[in-house]
């Protein structure tokens, strides 16, 4: 354990979480993203499974490009885009009635979606016998239109929670009662799936939209709250449907002393933690071994790039469709790390593509994106700006997981 840098980091995140809540540019991305990074490469200082190495300097230097470039292009963006973009001190209201449409077929959509997955595989997989097993074999069979209506949750729970925000003082009681059932039926879709990203990325959007609208008037006593409660909600939910998955698919593993829920997962990533502790591992285990992995991944792919093709086969869904040529960029995971583990942070991709002009071209791009989002939302606050801002938020939080050269979010698999 390197005590220096676990001080030093923790220290950075801790003040760059400061400056995101109290500073001057209030809940800015770009310090979400640094007081990010710098409690992932302090929680890596821990070492608590003998899977982790002391990270190379291929890592320390990607880190530091990405950031050097990132914070010059995001503050140019934001001078610039200040200066241009007017502000208006009042919130700009989109058409009611549209919204209500919107959200209502949103809902209708992901039931009819929902009824025809559960009519084709008998199942849901919190229903099943193996949950952990049966969500990729669900993803593997109906991956694109039909699975991404299955969880339009994700979208519509978010917008009509901000809309009840933005129009709670006029807004009619039956269509708040609307809402809240709408929210309520997304919930329980979302809970059918047994994915903790899922409702994670739910919890966050409606925090993130939350804190922008009331960026201007929000008091310290309901920011500690609302922050306390969706902390609570995402650490509660980032352990128990793990335990809860794994339980149910692998209470038959075959393991020493007493069983518990994530016996399975501390087993395979040998993680060195009490009993009693043993619940921690999976939050443990996203930041510190997919820094593992980049730095792996850079080290071994050191020769090999793609040109391109890893971040572009995103479209190999839709390429499939009309019976085009797919990118191909198959990344050997098995050898960079472990088998099971098959993400390493949003800057792999990149760097696969394109080695270290790839690094320093994602600091040019969400440079750009961010600081654009982040203006638009506060200068221009309406349900737009606003949910783009949460949801560019939750991206900013999530950059520890990345695209795989399948064409397949990681934020599909890592659930």
């Amino acid at each position: 354990m390197n005590l220096l840098l676990l001080a030093i980091f923790s220290i950075t995140s801790l003040s760059t979480a400061g400056l995101y809540f109290f500073g001057r540019e209030k809940f800015s991305p770009a310090w979400l993203l640094a007081s990010l990074w710098s409690a992932a490469l302090a929680v890596s200082q821990l070492h608590l499974s003998p899977l982790e190495r002391p990270l190379t300097w291929h890592l320390w230097l990607a880190v530091t490009l990405f950031f050097a470039v990132f914070v010059a292009v995001y503050y140019f963006t934001r001078r610039l885009t200040d200066n241009k973009l007017p502000k208006t001190n009042k919130l700009l209201r989109a058409d009611s009635r549209l919204i209500f449409v919107a959200i209502g077929l949103m809902a209708l959509a992901s039931v009819i979606a929902n009824i025809y997955i559960f009519s084709r595989f008998g199942t849901l997989p919190i229903l099943s016998s193996i949950p952990d097993k049966m969500r990729f074999i669900i993803n593997k069979e109906i991956f694109g239109v039909w699975e991404w209506l299955s969880l339009l949750p994700r979208l519509f729970i978010p917008l009509a929670f901000l809309e009840l925000i933005l129009d709670r003082k006029t807004m009619p009681k039956s269509l708040k009662f609307f809402y809240w059932f709408v929210i309520a039926i997304g919930l329980a879709i979302l809970c059918l799936y047994a994915s903790r990203l899922i409702i994670v990325i739910t919890v966050l959007l409606c925090y993130f939209g939350y804190l922008m609208i009331n960026r201007e008037t929000i008091k310290f006593k309901k920011l500690l709250i609302s922050t306390l409660i969706a902390g609570a909600v995402i650490l509660s939910v980032s352990v128990a449907i793990p335990a809860f998955r794994q339980f149910i698919t692998y209470r038959d593993y075959n393991y020493q002393g007493e069983y518990n829920p994530f016996a399975y997962i501390t087993a395979i990533s040998q993680v060195n933690l009490p009993p009693a502790l043993q619940f921690i591992t999976p939050i443990y285990l996203v930041p510190v071994f997919n820094l593992q992995a980049l730095d792996r991944g850079m080290e071994y792919y050191n020769q090999t790039h793609y040109s391109g093709a890893v971040e572009l086969s995103v479209f190999n869904s839709a390429l499939k469709l009309f019976h085009l040529p797919q990118f191909s960029a198959p990344i050997d995971w098995n050898a960079i790390f472990v088998p099971w583990w098959i993400t390493a942070t949003f800057l792999f991709p990149y760097y696969l593509d394109f080695s270290w002009w790839g690094i320093a071209l994602a600091g040019v791009f969400w440079g750009l994106l961010l600081g654009i989002i982040y203006t638009c939302a506060v200068k221009r606050r309406n349900l737009l700006s606003v949910a783009l801002f949460a949801y560019f938020s939750f991206v900013a939080l999530c950059r520890f997981i990345p695209t795989t050269s399948s064409g397949k979010s990681c934020l599909w698999i890592w659930r």
